[in-house]
């Protein structure tokens, strides 16, 4: 096997061991009824300390506002958020978090400190700069298609 096929094949085998992994998270733990999708969603949301617009929250997941409105739709039935006017500008709705989202993110940040901490953890300083910068380029690469 090639190098380049030993790289594809470990890329196969970790995408699918995290989702895997967040699936299983969130099937076993409080916030059963979350998708790993709308998880990704509320902790996208989550990064801003103001509520997001739906257009500038769309974007930043590379999705359409009409995916993002469905989405969105699902998490409020869920009493994961709130759509709300913004008060300057009433044209854009804004994505408001609830306290269940809240700990929702909290949750998933959690799950993702564990796994760094498990990668880190067993490689030195020198090691884990190659990585992060490895992994620099291929998000470069996915960024460029």
């Amino acid at each position: 096997m090639t190098k380049q096929q030993q790289l594809n094949a470990f890329l196969v085998r970790v995408f699918n061991d995290i989702l895997r992994l967040e699936e299983q998270s969130l099937a076993h733990g409080p916030y059963k009824n979350l998708s790993v999708s709308e998880m990704h969603l509320l902790e996208a949301a989550s990064r801003s300390e103001e509520p997001l617009p739906m257009t500038a929250l769309a974007r930043m997941l590379s999705i359409s506002a009409g995916t993002l409105t469905v989405a969105v739709k699902a998490l409020e039935q869920k009493g994961y958020l709130m759509r709300q006017k913004s008060e300057e500008d009433k044209r854009k709705v804004l994505v408001v978090l609830s306290d269940t989202a809240a700990g929702a993110c909290e949750a998933h940040r959690r799950f993702h400190a564990r796994m760094v901490e498990g990668v880190a953890g067993v490689l030195s300083e020198e090691e884990l700069g190659t990585l992060v910068q490895a992994l620099d380029a291929l998000h470069g690469f996915f960024k460029s298609l």
